[in-house]
This record gives structure tokens, sequence and C-alpha cells, in this order.
């Protein structure tokens, strides 16, 4: 496709050192999931991602201002070549969703530093000064949120989240009307909550501990004969995202009025779960 303007300025190169091997920093960029939280500069958040992660594949990305306001960008998968090269055109919509301004190249370069990653982000055929320095002041933003995603200087690059506790220890339930007459019949136990549809209950015990019956079908929690826990972790979208970008599937998740959670199966086929209270 040929430019409407020709490129009259330089092209826009960022470098950044990652404290994370080149195959977890490949997948934060080539994973339409974890892109989707965090592909946003500053207090933007990501409204809408279509993303095709193969040569030839297309994207599309709508992102918000705090106020609402959208920015949307498209453009097709030139290259990727894991863990080694992305690249793709970059073109603005205007309001109209009609192409915006110059087709520009965005390509990204990852590097083995001993284990680290040295990112190499390229943005060529911008137009003038303007749209460069809005440009490199985007990604810079948007590179900030790269530690954080990955475990941030002076943290483990193995352990980009936090898991600050247990929050909740219980079992699974097949029926949890019935389960919930057991433990109160024989051990005297008053749920402290319920939840509707059968799902289950949650104890508060004199020790300051927390139990909790889980059913309903599998809306909430899949069904398994054993102990079910709940680690509590400091960041459940960072949890997420870092354990996608392990190749670890999340095979379910949920949100209720006190909590959101992830479930992932460890390598014994246990379920766990990722869970953050909206409440402490």
């Amino acid at each position: 496709m040929s430019n409407a303007n020709a490129p009259v300025v330089p092209a826009l190169v960022i470098r950044r050192v990652l404290r994370a091997p080149r195959e977890r920093v490949f997948a934060a960029w080539a994973e339409p999931d974890t892109l989707r939280r965090w592909l946003a500069p500053g207090e933007m958040r990501v409204a809408h991602l279509d993303f095709d992660p193969r040569a030839g594949g297309a994207y599309r990305l709508t992102m918000l201002t705090p106020d609402g306001e959208p920015f949307v960008v498209h453009g097709v998968i030139r290259e990727l070549r894991a863990p080694e090269r992305l690249s793709m055109t970059w073109q603005w919509e205007d309001d109209n969703g009609a192409p915006e301004g110059n087709e520009t190249i965005l390509t990204l370069d990852f590097y083995d530093r001993d284990g680290d990653t040295e990112l190499v982000l390229t943005h060529e055929n911008l137009t003038d000064e303007q749209s460069r320095e809005r440009h490199e002041h985007g990604w810079n933003d948007i590179l900030d949120k790269m530690p954080g995603l990955l475990g941030g200087a002076g943290a483990s690059s193995r352990h980009p989240f936090k898991v600050t506790g247990i929050d909740l220890s219980g079992y699974m339930v097949k029926d949890a009307a019935r389960a919930i007459d057991f433990y109160r019949e024989l051990l005297g136990l008053e749920p402290v909550l319920v939840y509707p549809e059968n799902r289950g209950a949650e104890y508060e015990l004199p020790d300051g501990a927390t139990f909790g019956l889980w059913g309903g079908g599998g809306r909430v929690m899949p069904f398994q004969p054993s102990n079910g826990i709940l680690f509590a972790v400091d960041d459940l979208d960072t949890a997420v995202a870092a354990t996608k970008a392990r190749g670890i599937a999340v095979f379910m998740e949920n949100e209720t009025a006190a909590c959101r959670m992830a479930m992932i199966h460890d390598t014994e086929g246990n379920i766990v779960t990722l869970h953050e209270r909206k409440l402490r």
C-alpha cells in the first residue's frame, strides 16, 4: 500500500532490557489474551482487540481514554518469527473508520541477553516530528507496563506475581444445600455467606480461617472430589497474563460480588485457583 505522505523523519527506535526470557516477552506481544490486558498507554485501556497471530494475519485494536474517547488502529502482521521478531503495519483510523494519516511499520526484535531480553521497538514511515514525538511518548508509556507484567526490576523473572496467602480452603460439593445441612448438624457451623443458585457457602472459623463449600454444577468452579484451595494473589490480571505467557491454559475465569478468580491445572491434574478479593 502506498503512503499518502512520504516519511520525512528518521525511524523511532526504543530499546528496553527486561528481566525475563525472550520467549516470555515475545509471548506477551503475540498472545491476544495477554495483549488485551496491557497494550494501551498510560491510563488508557484496551476496549477491544482482534489479533490473528500469524504472518498475514490481521489485527484491530481499540483503546479508550479514561473519559471514553476511542483510538483505533489496524494492520496486518508482516512477519512473526517466535521468539525473535514481530513486524506489522500500523494504520490509525478516523472517527468514521477510514484510514487516517500514514500507514507505518512497527517492528519488535527480541534478543537474548544471558536469560534477560533486550527488546528493540522500531516504528518507521512516520511523516513528521510531531507524529514521531506522540508515538515515542505512547510507546514508552506502554513499555513501562512490561516490567510489572513480567516481574519488574528486583523481582524474580520466574515469579511476576506474588501469592500472599490462602484466601479460602474447602471442599467441592455436588449439592450445596445438602452439604450446608451436614456441616450445620454435625459440626454446628453456620455460614456467614450462602451463594445463590445452590453454589455453596463460606464460613469464618474462630481462628480467622475461612472454610468454603463450592457447588452449583460447575458454574463457579468445576467439581473435583478433593480439597479446594484458593491462593490469594496480589494482582489477578498480572497473574493470568503471566500464566498464559508461560503456555499454561487458564480454563475457567469467574467473578462474583466479592472476588475474581482464574483456574488452572497443575502437573498432576489438580485444579489450582488464583483468587483476588475485592474487599479486604
